[in-house]
This record gives C-alpha cells, sequence and structure tokens, in this order.
C-alpha cells in the first residue's frame, strides 16, 4: 500500500535529517563547509526509498547468471482479500496519488512560472561592466546569480552608488556563488521537493540547503576579504533595499531576515568551539543514524497467514513431492530441486485480487489455492498457472486477473535469482477484522 511506502520514506528523511543536523553542526564548529551535507541529505531522501522499490526485474539483471529452476514449494500464506478492507485500501491509495500527483503538479507549474518570469525579467536588464566584472543591471532585482545555461550575476542600479570595497564584496560574494555551481544545487533541491511535496523532510532540508550555500559562500568571502564588520553592515543594508520578490534558484547575498541572523552570528562565532573528540562524536553519531536509515525496510504487504487443515495438508504433500527430486509442473518443463536461500515474497503495493461485487452482495466467502512459477524477474509464469482447489469460479477469475499485475521478490540460491514454484492460498472473506 502507498501508504506504508510513504510513512517508511517520512522515517528515513526524518534519520537523515537529523544525521545531516548533527554533521553540520560539526562542520561548522570546525569552520568547515556543510551545503554538501544537505545536498547529500536530500539525495538519499528521495533514492533510499527509491531503491527500496526498485522492480525486481532490474535487480534480477544485475545478478549475472542465473540458475535455472527450483522445485521448492513456498509455504501457503493466505491472502486475505475482504469485502470492505479491499475497497477501503483502493480508496486511500487513489486518494493519496491524487494527492500526490495533484501537489507536484502545482509545484512543477509553480517551477515553470517562476522560469518564464525570470526570463521575462531578464530581457529587461540591460549588460554592465562593474569593477571589470561583467554583470546584468536591473531595477531592484539581486545581487542574485540567475540562470543555469550560462549563469548570470545581476545587480541592482543602486549597488553602483557604494563605495569600491563594498562592491568588492558583493562582486565577490556572487563570483564564490557561480564558482561553486550553486544554482545548480538549489535548483536539485526544488526538483526534489516537486517529486515528494509531502515530505516534509524534503522541505527542511532544502532550507537548510539554502542556509549551508550562504554561510559558507560567506566563509570564502571573508577569507580573501577580512573585514566581517563591513560584511555584516552591508548585508543588513542589501536587506533593507532588496526587493520583495526573490528569483527562485537564485542565491542571493540577501537572505530571509532569520538566515541573515544566523550568517551575522556564524561570522562572529568563534571556531573550533567543538574539541576534537566531540566533533568525531557528533561524525560518527551521523554515520550510525545513516546506517539505521539504510536498514529500514517498507513494511511487506504480506498475507495474514491462515491456518486451515486443507490448506496446511496440500502444503505438506507439495512439500514432500519436492523434497523427493524433479516434478513436472507442464508436459515440457522439468523443476529441480536447489536449497533456496530466499523464498519468494511478495512486493510492496502489489493489486491484490478484487472481491467479485456479485459474490460480495450475496455474502458469499471462499478460497482460493493457486500454483504458479514465479520467473527470475520475479513476475508470475502464467502459462504455469494452476489452480489447486477453489470455491467459485469468480474467484478463481479474480485471482488469475490480478496475477499478471503482481511482482514479487525472486528466490535466490547461491545469491543468484532462480525461478521457484510456489502455492499461495487467497481467502476472500467478507469479515471487518
Amino acid at each position: 500500500m502507498i501508504a506504508s511506502w510513504m510513512l517508511y520514506t517520512l522515517a528515513v528523511g526524518g534519520l537523515l535529517t537529523i544525521a545531516a543536523f548533527a554533521l553540520d553542526r560539526a562542520l561548522t564548529a570546525r569552520g568547515r563547509a556543510t551545503r554538501a551535507v544537505w545536498a547529500v541529505a536530500i539525495a538519499l531522501s528521495v533514492l533510499i526509498p527509491a531503491v527500496g522499490t526498485i522492480p525486481g526485474e532490474l535487480l534480477a539483471r544485475s545478478n549475472g547468471r542465473q540458475v535455472p529452476f527450483t522445485i521448492t514449494v513456498a509455504a501457503p500464506q493466505a491472502i486475505v482479500i475482504t469485502g470492505a478492507s479491499s475497497s477501503r485500501a483502493a480508496i486511500v491509495n487513489s486518494a493519496l496519488i491524487a494527492l500526490w500527483v495533484g501537489a507536484s503538479a502545482l509545484l512543477l507549474l509553480r517551477l515553470v512560472r517562476a522560469t518564464r518570469s525570470l526570463r521575462r525579467l531578464r530581457r529587461e536588464w540591460r549588460a554592465g561592466e562593474v569593477d571589470g566584472v561583467h554583470v546584468q543591471l536591473s531595477a531592484d532585482v539581486g545581487p542574485a546569480v540567475v540562470g543555469l545555461g550560462p549563469m548570470q550575476v545581476v545587480l541592482p542600479e543602486w549597488i553602483l552608488s557604494l563605495d569600491t570595497p563594498h562592491r568588492a564584496l558583493v562582486l565577490r560574494h556572487e563570483q564564490e556563488h557561480c564558482a561553486a555551481r550553486d544554482p545548480y544545487m538549489l535548483f536539485g533541491s526544488a526538483v526534489a521537493v516537486v517529486l515528494m511535496p509531502w515530505n516534509p523532510a524534503l522541505w527542511m532540508q532544502s532550507e537548510r540547503l539554502r542556509l549551508a550555500i550562504e554561510m559558507d559562500c560567506d566563509a570564502r568571502v571573508l577569507r580573501a576579504h577580512p573585514t566581517p564588520e563591513r560584511y555584516g553592515l552591508l548585508m543588513l543594508t542589501i536587506a533593507q533595499r532588496r526587493s520583495i520578490a526573490r528569483p527562485l534558484f537564485a542565491p542571493m547575498l540577501s537572505e530571509p531576515t532569520s538566515h541573515l541572523e544566523r550568517r551575522i552570528v556564524a561570522m562572529r562565532a568563534s571556531k573550533h568551539r567543538f574539541t576534537r573528540l566531540s566533533t568525531y562524536a557528533a561524525t560518527g553519531f551521523s554515520a550510525a543514524i545513516l546506517v539505521l536509515a539504510g536498514l529500514l525496510r517498507c513494511a511487506e504487504p504480506v498475507a495474514t497467514p491462515v491456518a486451515r487443515a486443507s490448506d496446511s495438508a496440500i502444503a505438506r504433500k507439495a512439500q514432500r513431492r519436492g523434497d523427493r527430486g524433479p516434478a513436472m509442473v507442464s508436459s515440457n518443463q522439468t523443476y529441480f530441486e536447489f536449497q533456496v536461500e530466499r523464498q519468494v515474497l511478495p512486493m510492496p503495493g502489489n493489486p491484490w485480487p478484487r472481491y467479485p461485487d456479485l459474490l460480495r452482495k450475496a455474502n458469499i466467502q471462499g478460497d482460493v489455492l493457486a500454483q504458479f512459477v514465479v520467473d527470475t524477474l520475479g513476475r508470475p509464469m502464467m502459462d504455469s498457472f494452476k489452480v489447486l482447489k477453489s470455491s467459485h469460479d469468480l474467484f478463481t477469475a479474480a485471482v488469475k486477473n490480478a496475477l499478471p499485475n503482481m511482482r514479487f521478490h525472486a528466490a535466490e540460491v547461491g545469491g543468484k535469482a532462480v525461478k521457484q514454484l510456489v502455492q499461495m492460498p487467497f481467502q476472500f472473506s467478507l469479515s471487518k477484522d
């Protein structure tokens, strides 16, 4: 179910944010750059949940040579399909996906509008040269770096009235942004938020990335021009005169008031406040949190085991048959016995069979015991599909219709993906439990 994956994603993002905060503090205390910390946190917050749901075919292809077949029959665990819960789950899934797509579409529209707006603004600017640096001069936008193709420094015309040392600070700040290609980082964080707009960790990480970019840039400027008092006053002056709307993805010398305060405090703060041991401890804590985030797994929508004498008897018979050696699934395909290291498991978000409306209205319950082969790509082989037991043809049809769209983690032998013959009970129940 999509909700369980989203909760898993939120947990991973939260852990990565905690790790990034700890590492940020340790690096800041040692006078080191921190923007890479937040950029990596954003990337991992998207990639770790995505990698956890890579289709089985991609995983199988990376395994190289594959063992052909296995006769091991997976222990039966019934897939319970209830008349009420299946419809509720479908409604919740559909609602979450609709909200996700809607929010992403709105943010994407915002990106497109911001890009077009910036393009219109750039037509109004005039090219100029300030102290030997080619810039764009605007009425009230900037100082900032805009654009991803060619990056350009844009300055408001009133900057020209500043004295030479102050103009040197402004130009050095924007040139540092260009050299570090900071607009690309800001654009990447914006894309991550568009992909997962419901993830508050990404919003927080994106905001912290913007702050880290500016603080790192401040540190580089102050190394070249060690005048923190003048630099701080310059930031306050620009903050008072900057335009209300700032260009999207444009790193600016002036930022929101909360950021400005932190940047000024950081310039005056004494470095090396942490001992070396404290820094190592913070780094170790961050590493432990990262490992924990990597070990988290999304809840598998595995079936609820149903203890039924008839199913257990069939399973034991099938297992005994498999233990004796080769067995025939069809007239032209033989499967052989191997010691399976990992059994076939359903992947998250599988579309389970739909409870037949006619039988639900008639208050009819039942079950289906299906046998099929899961190939090395985690897909059911429908030519091997066989019904060992069924209470009603409509239940059989529901299972057969859903099975081609289901995906599984393939069985493994010796670290290689193998085909596995499985028997999977599907129980159709009208119980509300």
